[in-house]
């Protein structure tokens, strides 16, 4: 992309949040144009810590470059097959800062490409901005995991495939149990299954960066019923043992 553009504006709006911690939009107002392509750098003042960059519910849908701040600036550039217009987030910035520290605060090098259909490098006017966060209440997205086997794949053992997104705050880190006792363990796709028998149902558990949690069981493919009602079936036979030791003892005591 080139480094030219009619109009480019930074305005800042902070969510005041407890500590001095602020969360902030940058949005982008194309003013009625449809483009499919951005780049930017955003160049922070002295003094302004940034703890986490979100791009989750991102307008721009495939990264060039993912926003990654180096020193005092933050350089990014992006893609959206089909392209959008109007006001629209780009990214979030989650940190500790002032409205004074942001107020000196400015976009560079921004180009917007027109989605027009002629392929070429045609900069529109548009505006780079910040307003307030909303807070992520809603859980990740519905997972569709998948278990899989293939020679060049672990071997050719039974492995887990899934993935997920999250509109809000993005996902965080993705969980997963084999059975219905033990702990959740961290877990990256494709996941190795330490129960190659398939005989265990499986929770894959996602979380988002707002602690937003949604988890998705798999049956288990190989179990007989005395597996999968082994808890039922205990319970019967206590409850069955509890009866007769209650016979047992009215009884004795007569």
């Amino acid at each position: 992309m080139n480094t030219s553009t009619k109009i480019v504006t930074a305005i800042f709006f902070l969510l005041p949040m407890p500590a001095f911690a602020a969360t902030a939009l940058v949005n982008i107002d194309t003013y009625g144009e449809e483009i499919n392509a951005l780049e930017a750098t955003l160049v922070l003042p002295e003094g302004v810590y940034v703890s986490r960059i979100e791009t989750g519910n991102s307008v721009v849908l495939f990264w060039v470059e993912a926003p990654k701040l180096t020193g005092n600036t933050m350089t990014f550039s992006g893609i959206t097959p089909g392209g959008f217009s109007g006001v629209r987030k780009v990214l979030a910035i989650h940190g500790v800062f002032d409205a004074e520290a942001l107020q000196q605060a400015y976009f560079e090098n921004v180009t917007a490409l027109k989605n027009d259909g002629a392929g070429e490098r045609t900069p529109v006017a548009l505006s780079l901005g910040m307003a307030s966060f909303r807070a992520d209440s809603a859980p990740p997205e519905a997972l569709a995991p998948t278990i899989a086997s293939d020679p060049n794949v672990f071997d050719g053992k039974y492995f887990l495939v899934f993935a997920t997104q999250d509109k809000g705050s993005g996902i965080k880190r993705y969980e997963v149990r084999e059975g219905h006792f033990g702990w959740f363990r961290k877990a990256e796709s494709p996941y190795l299954l330490t129960r190659q028998k398939l005989d265990r149902d499986i929770y894959i558990k996602a979380i988002d960066h707002t602690g937003n949690e949604r988890v998705i069981v798999v049956p288990a493919v190989h179990s007989g019923w005395w597996e999968r009602y082994a808890l039922f079936a205990i319970l019967i036979v206590l409850i069955v043992a509890a009866v007769i030791h209650k016979k047992v003892w009215v009884r004795f005591i007569k």
